[in-house]
């Protein structure tokens, strides 16, 4: 009986640093961009702001929509902002980026019309570890139809230097401001 328990408090301790092993290999995935200087790690403020418009659907003026910040190569590194409760599953892009994942993230129900959506990023993954310097995007999704509906990101520098950007408009996207401010 006593080496039974010794053998399972084994394999508990075993997959325990198997599930540690893996949240730290999926927190630090950005380690492997070449584009993030992960020796130099500024904290500051991404703030984001659009006016979001139709894509065409059948459910309009209802829609869904996500903001999300992923590296320049495409990894995932944390939802801003995400209003769809029941119907994620129609944000496909940020649904397969993200897993789902909402750490932090202002979060809502469906929206019933189109307004400015405003979101603000402190430089940190959803382990709460402020992420390395470099190029890195701001992806927005938006769909009100029963599957994909727009989508479209915007590259920005995350540093020791303030920027602001005015990307033109784009299909569900309009008045778009992206400004990182270091502290």
């Amino acid at each position: 009986m006593r080496m039974g328990k010794l053998k399972d408090n084994r394999l508990l301790l075993l997959l325990g640093v198997i599930l540690i092993a893996t949240a730290c290999s999926k927190s630090s995935s950005t380690n492997n961009d070449p584009a993030i200087d992960n020796s130099v790690k500024t904290a500051g403020t991404l703030t984001v702001s659009t006016l979001t418009s139709t894509a065409g659907g059948g459910y309009a003026p209802n829609n869904v929509v996500a903001i999300w910040v992923e590296s320049n190569s495409g990894t995932f590194v944390k939802s801003l902002l995400v209003y769809a409760a029941a119907r994620k599953y129609d944000l496909t892009n940020w649904t397969s980026n993200s897993s789902s994942n909402t750490t932090d993230a202002i979060t809502g129900a469906t929206q019933s019309s189109h307004a400015t959506r405003t979101c603000t990023w402190n430089g940190t993954n959803t382990s709460g570890t402020v992420v390395g310097d470099g190029v890195y995007k701001v992806c927005m999704e938006l769909t009100d139809k029963n599957g994909t509906g727009n989508f479209s990101s915007f590259t920005f520098t995350k540093g020791t230097t303030a920027s602001t950007q005015t990307p033109s408009n784009v299909s569900s996207f309009s008045n778009i401001s992206i400004a990182w401010t270091p502290q």
